[in-house]
């Protein structure tokens, strides 16, 4: 699926400048991660009546790529549009689609990496957000330099985990919500890079390990109990040997599970699971 906002909105602005009206256009790109994984695209844009054709053909884009997609009217003062929602059950459904910002480009951007584990799966997002190829056409006319600030569009991205690493622009919410101003890629004309890194924990993976951990501690007590009231000595004996088996279980866990904690995660071009989409 080609989903190029940028090139959308190159196109937006030269029709803008030509045809002066008052207003401007905007939009915004809301990525949402749940802690299971389940993926959520939010995009809105609106923009004054001159631009109306080009908000069509982008909906209507949007609307043949994905049936499942929601397409619901806004507006905003003498600006209107549309926002389109779609969900994906995992973050590989959405990586496997094929849309300009978030899809791997050879060379410049990775897209999506994924490191699976017990504990979590930690991803890597690198997305690039081009400049359109005609942005030394407009860049230095004045005229259409003051029109700059007119021009709003963001992406977001919502994180159920704190993000380990980033570059956004504006980061809240204890780090779990990230901003960049995408817009720079056309009041600019330099590509604005896009890079998060994360985990998605496995409460039910983790919920067991202790449970097990916990388990064994019950039993180590259990047999070392056993074994001090036990008067016969080969009772005695085999109580602290089964004691012992469990002591060494619960070190190997406990060792295996701090070793996957605490390793740090390094992604390489085998981890990418993005669909692969034409840099321009």
């Amino acid at each position: 699926m080609k989903n190029n906002f940028i090139k959308i909105f190159g196109v937006m602005l030269v029709t803008f400048v030509t045809f002066l009206s008052a207003g401007c256009f905007q939009g915004e790109s809301d990525l949402k991660i749940d802690d299971d994984g389940k993926v959520t695209l939010n995009t809105e844009i609106m923009g004054v009546p001159i631009l109306r054709e080009h908000i069509e053909g982008w909906k209507n884009d949007m609307e043949r790529s994905n049936r499942a997609t929601e397409i619901v009217p806004v507006a905003s003062g003498n600006m209107s549009g549309y926002k389109v929602t779609t969900q994906y059950q995992s973050i590989e459904q959405f990586a496997a689609q094929k849309m300009d910002i978030f899809g791997s480009k050879p060379g410049k951007a990775k897209g999506i990496q994924q490191r699976k584990g017990w504990f979590y799966d930690a991803y890597s997002f690198d997305f690039l957000s081009e400049a359109p190829e005609d942005s030394d056409e407009y860049l230095d006319n004045a005229f259409v330099q003051s029109m700059m600030p007119q021009i709003k569009f963001d992406m977001v991205i919502n994180l159920p985990y704190a993000a380990e690493k980033n570059n956004a622009h504006h980061v809240s919410n204890d780090d779990k919500t990230l901003n960049w101003n995408l817009a720079s890629s056309i009041t600019s004309g330099k590509n604005v890079s896009v890079q998060v890194q994360f985990r998605i924990w496995h409460k039910a993976k983790i919920a067991v390990t202790i449970a097990v951990i916990i388990l064994l501690l019950g039993a180590m007590i259990y047999f070392l109990k056993k074994s001090k009231i036990n008067e016969d000595e080969g009772e005695a004996a085999k109580n602290i040997f089964y004691m012992k088996i469990c002591a060494g279980i619960l070190a190997a866990i406990i060792s295996a599970s701090t070793f996957m904690l605490l390793e740090p995660v390094t992604f390489t071009d085998a981890d990418i699971i993005s669909a692969v989409v034409t840099a321009k």
